[in-house]
């Protein structure tokens, strides 16, 4: 007797996976790491502006704290500039506070101080653009002696 041996073929779970099922999950991988690496972009530049951002409100705060030391603050325009691209102007008006506003018993007319507003705008490059930061505040100073 011939003993013939015949191939039977595996079942179902020992074949593996068909071509175009290899080629689903790479599709799908491939789309997974795609949107993984769109999202770690956007995260990257959402924290580069807000550094920038960061950046513009210290150096906003700097030049508000030293505007009018050393010498008086008036009236007018003043600017500047800082080593790392950013620059500013600061707009200096007298700051009028409204009559209701004041409370009873206070002279407006005799007061020891003079309110100024200052606004300032911080501005820097960004990419090919400009960005820019708009700040307010007001100052106190004594009014000049005649």
């Amino acid at each position: 007797m011939h003993s013939r041996s015949r191939h039977v073929p595996p079942a179902r779970s020992q074949q593996g996976f068909t071509l175009l099922e290899v080629v689903a999950a790479f599709a799908v991988l491939a789309l997974g790491l795609a949107l993984a690496m769109q999202a770690a972009t956007g995260a990257m530049q959402q924290s580069r502006q807000a550094a920038e951002h960061t950046r513009a409100a210290l150096h906003a705060q700097s030049v508000l704290d030293t505007l009018g030391v050393g010498a008086p603050i008036e009236e007018g325009s003043y600017d500047g500039e800082f080593d790392d691209g950013y620059s500013w102007v600061a707009e200096v008006t007298e700051y009028q506070v409204a009559m209701e506003n004041i409370p009873e018993g206070i002279d407006p007319l005799n007061t020891p101080v003079v309110l100024l507003r200052v606004d300032l705008a911080m501005r820097w490059p960004h990419g090919e653009q400009t960005a820019e930061a708009r700040f307010s505040t007001l100052k106190a100073m004594m009014p000049a002696q005649p």
